[in-house]
């Protein structure tokens, strides 16, 4: 991957969670923050998608009288959008008309895992009439309760036509999917962590060679080059613990709601495809 891409995308990460922790910090209400949340990623998506193609919130519906739950992304395409069902601020989107939905957590627990599992579940059971596929769903929380194998085992044990098309908890930089992209097979549901790898003399990746915190590296963050990377762990161990890379995470997330999205739409094939081969893609598996 072009080292541009990759510290221009660690920044990106960086700056999104910095945005979400300090307004978090300042604002106590759970709901509020759920919303200014939401707007950071809506931020972040309508700059990755040309005008074609909107970003708003809502619910779902269908012809036959179906309706989703209130759904905090949906990407449709605009071109298609009847005003009349966008007239307010609580937009009512037909599914025929959805591209996909992204669901946004702050703290990814089993209990909000459990939400975007029923929200999905009402989004399948949605019947387009012109018989296009359900809009597929993803994830995106900003950080997740417990260690790194907590949220493995809830993942695990959700019902396989439950779990999110895509899912990345930015920090510490978890990804699970079955896209090829990850899994190299539409049939494996991956999970893993976008660790950091170590790097050579020359500066280049080591493939599946992860970078660790030292024995005098007691806190959540660790410093490479002087940029803070998030301290992750598998279990209670000391030895277990391992640094996550939040940038190449999201750039691999978005790639994949890009890609997802071209296969549904006419967007084209995104051009950052090109940068994420061989080691970029190299998860920590869980």
């Amino acid at each position: 991957m072009s080292k541009i891409v990759e510290q221009y995308w660690s920044g990106v990460a960086r700056r999104l969670q910095e945005e979400v922790n300090t307004f978090n910090k300042l604002i106590g209400h759970a709901g509020e923050q759920g919303k200014e949340n939401e707007l950071s990623l809506v931020r972040l998506m309508q700059n990755l998608l040309p005008a074609s193609v909107g970003v708003g919130s809502g619910m779902v519906i269908d012809s036959f009288g179906g309706i989703s739950k209130q759904t905090d992304i949906i990407i449709y395409s605009s071109a298609d959008q009847p005003s009349i069902l966008a007239q307010t601020t609580q937009a009512i989107y037909p599914v025929e008309n959805v591209l996909m939905t992204i669901e946004v957590k702050t703290t990814l627990d089993e209990d909000e895992l459990n939400d975007c599992a029923e929200k999905y579940k009402k989004q399948s059971d949605l019947r387009p009439a012109n018989g296009k596929p359900i809009p597929s769903m993803m994830v995106l929380a900003y950080n997740a309760q417990g260690m790194l194998s907590t949220v493995a085992k809830q993942l695990r044990a959700m019902d396989s036509d439950s779990l999110p098309d895509a899912l990345c908890v930015v920090n510490p930089g978890i990804l699970a999917s079955a896209d090829i992209m990850l899994s190299g097979s539409a049939n494996n549901y991956v999970i893993g962590l976008a660790a950091l790898h170590t790097l050579d003399t020359s500066g280049e990746r080591v493939s599946n060679t992860w970078e660790k915190p030292g024995v005098d590296e007691k806190g959540k963050v660790a410093l490479r080059s002087g940029i803070p990377y998030p301290v992750g762990r598998t279990s209670p161990r000391n030895d277990s613990r391992i640094l996550g890379d939040p940038g190449r995470a999201l750039l691999i997330f978005c790639s994949m709601i890009l890609t997802k999205l071209s296969q549904v739409s006419t967007l084209p094939s995104p051009t950052i495809s090109h940068y994420l081969k061989g080691t970029a893609l190299e998860l920590f598996k869980l």
